[in-house]
Formats: structure tokens, C-alpha cells, sequence
């Protein structure tokens, strides 16, 4: 295990650490960060727009419910449409205006040139029924690439002193504006041509050229391969001391809020829900209590003989009911520790298997709504499936899986612990 230990520091934690601190990648983190309050209000809506329920006989709770739902749609409809609606065009703005502050830009112009920068490569100018889905889940891949794009031409002109400089005397955001003039028009001029060269070549705008480009790359990311990989680059990453959710959720995002979105639109429709892999997924049945799954070995430590461990869960048990873990990680510790490399990989990757093969039986129920990852795992998992109760039973049975497989690590890990403390004992 050390020699494995070894090999990830050497050759996987410097490729992790670059990643993870890659000013691109932390713009685009920021932008997600930025539209998550607006994809959770979204989420709450689904509840009562679609109910979870069936009815089966009039003057059921079920009935009533649906009844209430339709009364309620003319007022809820708009601001779900809004909130989880326009998800790309919020990214677009919060990568922008991340990426700015990182060269010391305005922030509040380039995240205005982001979004416009975004709407004119969906061709929203054109045809706005088309480019409506674009605004959704589906464009997230479009409004990373343009709020990018335009912030990267916008520090190169500044850079150069490309822009018209005006005298102190004036107010900075006056300023800052006329700064923009020349930049924004070469921008605006460029994907305008982009445009014009992608409809005559392909005759499809950016984001369908990209749909079918990414494809394949798309479908595999609903897989259980997928799942399994990004476990173990973020279970890994972790055990060096690298934050590896960080870069894990920088690269399945889109994914996540493109599956997302497919599924909502899918419930609306009354169709079948096609995808299993969202942040749902990922946060109530594989991050229970944090990465790792690591809420029973709090469970574990809270009445434990040693000291240390017992310390442990006491300053970790109110944390790891909302998902932090990191008193347990650097307590126990488990962090560099090769006792407990095995069951801090395999624990999530069992979990994921059996919850990937039940959903695919239809026993549990995908996942139509984003709640914050801080949620306890059986509520979030019954909330963000529309109140499905076999979902909140997998996340108590997975619950169950981590105990069983950590437990008798966790018993080594004890008795050796009582055996350094009472070796310091007498030794004193």
C-alpha cells in the first residue's frame, strides 16, 4: 500500500494539484457555484408542478394533491422556467466574471459580456424557440466556452492597452466601460463570423455542433463506468490530501445539470426518466456523511474505547449528518493512513453498483431535482427523486454496506490505538 501510496503522490498528484488550481477550472467551478441557489428554488417547485403521487380513487391525499398542483401551476410554472431554466445563461455569467476577478478585471462587465457573448454563439438572435433549450442544462458546455472566450480577449486587449483610457477625474465604472467599447466589438465581431463559418460548413449552430461532437462522450457519462471511475479519482485524491470533489464535480457538472434537465423535461412531458447519473446520485448514495462514506465510522467512533477515536466523533457527529467529514479524515486520521485505503475506496464503489443496477431495474427512482449536497443523505434522496421512498431506503441500506465493510478496519485501528495509548502510559 505504500508503494501505491507512492505512485499517486509521484505521478497522479501533480497532474490532481495543476487541475485543481487551473484558473479556468476554478472560473467555471465559481459559475456553477453561482447558479446552484437557482437550480435548488427550482427543485423545490417539482413537488408541487408534477406530484409524486398517483391518484387512484377520488378524495384520496393523492387526488387532492394533484388537484392542488394544477391550481397552483399558472403561479409556480413561470419562476420554475426561470430559475432552472436559465441555468446556462447564469453559469455564463458567474465563470465570466470569476475568471475576471482572477486578472483583475471588471467583474460585473465581463459577466454581462459572458452572457451576451453566450446568447450570440446559441444564435438567440435568430431562431428563439431553438435556442431556448440552450438556456437550460442543455447549453452549459457553450456558456463555459464563451464566458472563457470572452474573458480571455478582453485581459488580452488590456494586456496590449487595446481600449480607450480616459482620465481619472472620471468615475471608474464610466471608465471601465469605455474600456470594454473596443474588446466587446472585436468579441462580438468574431463569434459573428464563428457563426457565420459553422453554418456554412456544418449548417448548425455551436451547441448542436457540440451535441453531436460529445455524443458518445454524453452517454458514457450516464454509465456505471463512469461512476466507478469518478470515485476513484476523488477517493484517491482524498487519501493523498487533495480535495478530489473539487476537481471530480469541476468535470461532471455539466453532465450532472444535463442529465438534469433531461429528466425534468422528461417529467413534465409525462415521459420516461432517462438518466441515473446526476449530483442526486453522486451526494445521497455515494457521499454519505462525506467522501468516503464515512457516517458510520462516526458512528463507530463516537462510542469507541479509545480516546482519540471517541474525541473524534463527538467533535465530528453534527458535521457528518450534513456530509463533512473532515474532523473524521484528518482525526481517525484516514487521510495517508494505509489501513484504510480499501474501504475508503471500495465502500462507495459497492454502493454505487447496487444502486446503479436497482435503478436500472426500476426498484428505485431517478433523480429529477438538485438539493445541496449538505442534505442528510435519506431525505435528500427521497426529496431529489420526488418523494420516493425506495430511494431513501437505499441510502439507509448503503448506510448499512459501510458500516459492515468498515467495521473491522476500524476494530484494528481501535485496538491499536489502545495499544499506543498504553504503551505512553507506562512509559510515563
Amino acid at each position: 500500500m505504500q508503494l501505491i501510496a507512492n505512485a499517486i503522490e509521484e505521478y497522479i498528484a501533480p497532474v490532481a494539484k495543476l487541475l485543481t488550481n487551473s484558473k479556468h477550472i476554478l472560473a467555471v467551478r465559481d459559475g456553477f457555484q453561482l447558479a446552484m441557489p437557482f437550480i435548488f428554488v427550482g427543485s423545490l417547485f417539482v413537488p408541487l408542478l408534477y406530484p409524486p403521487f398517483i391518484p387512484t380513487h377520488p378524495g384520496t391525499f393523492a387526488q387532492s394533491w394533484l388537484v392542488l398542483s394544477r391550481e397552483l401551476r399558472p403561479l409556480l410554472l413561470p419562476a420554475f422556467q426561470l430559475t432552472s431554466g436559465l441555468i446556462s445563461l447564469i453559469i455564463s455569467f458567474g465563470a465570466a466574471a470569476s475568471l475576471a476577478k482572477h486578472y483583475q478585471l471588471p467583474q460585473r462587465f465581463s459577466g454581462l459580456t459572458g452572457c451576451i457573448s453566450f446568447l450570440l454563439l446559441i444564435g438567440f438572435f435568430t431562431d428563439q424557440t431553438a435556442a431556448i433549450r440552450y438556456l437550460g442544462g442543455m447549453g452549459i458546455f457553450t456558456a463555459t466556452f464563451a464566458s472563457l472566450y470572452a474573458v480571455e480577449i478582453i485581459h488580452q486587449f488590456y494586456t496590449r492597452g487595446w481600449f480607450f483610457s480616459m482620465p481619472e477625474e472620471v468615475p471608474q465604472i464610466t471608465r471601465n466601460g469605455f474600456a470594454l467599447i473596443i474588446p466587446l466589438f472585436f468579441i462580438l465581431l468574431s463569434l459573428s463570423c464563428f457563426n457565420l463559418i459553422l453554418k456554412h460548413y456544418w449548417g448548425l449552430p455551436f451547441p448542436q455542433l457540440m451535441e453531436t461532437i460529445f455524443q458518445p462522450l454524453i452517454i458514457a457519462s450516464d454509465s456505471l463506468p463512469a461512476i466507478l471511475l469518478s470515485l476513484l479519482v476523488c477517493n484517491v485524491l482524498f487519501f493523498i490530501g487533495i480535495h478530489g470533489s473539487i476537481l471530480v464535480t469541476g468535470i461532471m457538472n455539466p453532465f450532472w445539470l444535463s442529465n438534469l434537465a433531461v429528466n425534468q423535461h422528461a417529467l413534465a412531458a409525462g415521459q420516461a426518466i432517462p438518466h441515473i447519473y446526476t449530483q442526486g446520485f453522486w451526494d445521497y448514495y455515494l457521499l454519505i456523511g462525506g467522501v468516503g462514506s464515512t457516517l458510520p465510522l462516526m458512528l463507530m467512533a463516537f462510542r469507541s474505547r479509545s480516546q482519540q477515536l471517541r474525541s473524534v466523533g463527538k467533535l465530528g457527529f453534527i458535521p457528518s449528518l450534513f456530509n463533512i467529514n473532515e474532523p473524521i479524515l484528518f482525526g481517525f486520521p484516514i487521510i495517508m493512513n494505509p489501513l484504510f485505503l480499501i474501504p475508503f475506496i471500495s465502500v462507495p464503489m459497492i454502493n454505487a453498483t447496487i444502486a446503479w443496477y436497482l435503478t436500472k431495474l426500476e426498484i428505485l427512482d431517478r433523480f429529477i431535482a438538485m438539493l445541496p449536497w449538505s442534505m442528510p443523505a435519506p431525505i435528500g434522496a427521497a426529496w431529489a427523486a420526488n418523494g420516493s421512498l425506495n430511494n431513501a431506503l437505499m441510502s439507509i441500506l448503503a448506510i448499512s454496506i459501510s458500516w459492515s465493510i468498515y467495521r473491522p478496519f476500524f476494530n484494528v485501528h481501535e485496538k491499536m490505538l489502545l495499544k499506543q495509548a498504553q504503551r505512553a502510559r507506562s512509559a510515563n
